[in-house]
């Protein structure tokens, strides 16, 4: 995760192979999504007309966000509002058959779309996330991070210990204790010699396995009363994750679980 010297500043970095490149919010309720999280972030929506609905993407000036999209009408009635992380990778061919390979579950296949191809997978925990291989020329190859970005991705698992196997022998990724020494079968991801994600143990055994999404605000607080007065739900408290931040973890009105994050100062956490 990217350490912010001044919260105010943006920066881009370089979107390479095994690292989160985008985030969608599919929801069942879009208009309402896209009217909560355009409020919370002060961010502009703009939306394009698809075969199967419509596509918002949400921007703060010319820093692209995220994408709002609504979840299908065939879709079973059980499945409610989710984030979905996507991580860009070389050969989605060859990644997405790689990934059933190592045990996961292929739940949409490589797919043409208007800048890329994409899968989405299942992995062995039941954790889902998408795959992204981008058409040349179609996107800046850059990753931003500031205030109303999403800057972070934690996997909440019944079996870290798989986790970690499963990703790091997909992606190449390299594990490491995290600063409190990971004694609960906590590590954080690296690649390319920057973290790119954290895999923690679930409290809640029985819960699913799932991809947690941190969006960066510059006050916590202030961003969570926000956020609560929109319709959200607080789930904890305002919390402090070492080496990360102060972050709090919330419900948006649609259903959808999701993280604030005020990142740690250099010397700080």
């Amino acid at each position: 995760m990217t350490n912010y010297a001044d919260r105010m500043i943006w920066q881009s970095t370089p979107c390479l192979h095994g690292e989160f490149c985008w985030h969608e919010l599919n929801t069942r309720d879009a208009a309402g999504s896209t009217a909560f999280y355009s409020a919370l972030l002060n961010a502009t929506a703009t939306t394009i007309p698809m075969p199967h609905g419509d596509y918002t993407m949400l921007a703060i000036g010319s820093h692209t966000l995220m994408g709002i999209m609504p979840i299908s009408a065939t879709s079973p009635a059980d499945v409610q509002a989710h984030w979905v992380g996507s991580i860009a990778v070389d050969d989605i061919e060859l990644t997405t058959a790689r990934a059933a390979e190592l045990g996961a579950t292929v739940r949409v296949p490589v797919t043409q779309g208007s800048i890329g191809r994409s899968s989405v997978i299942s992995d062995p925990t039941g954790a889902v996330c998408a795959l992204f291989q981008a058409d040349p020329g179609k996107t800046d190859g850059m990753n931003e991070h500031g205030p109303g970005a999403v800057v972070w991705n934690h996997l909440v698992t019944a079996d870290p210990a798989r986790a970690v196997e499963f990703y790091s022998a997909l992606l190449g990724w390299e594990s490491e204790l995290p600063p409190d020494g990971g004694a609960d079968g906590a590590r954080r991801m690296n690649a390319h010699g920057r973290s790119v994600a954290g895999i923690m143990p679930t409290s809640h055994p029985e819960d699913r396995s799932a991809w947690l999404t941190f969006i960066c605000v510059e006050r916590i607080e202030e961003a969570a009363r926000t956020a609560v007065q929109l319709g959200a739900t607080a789930l904890t408290e305002v919390f402090g994750f070492p080496s990360i931040g102060a972050v709090m973890v919330l419900r948006d009105p649609q259903g959808a679980s999701f993280c604030l994050l005020e990142p740690a100062q250099r010397g700080e956490a």
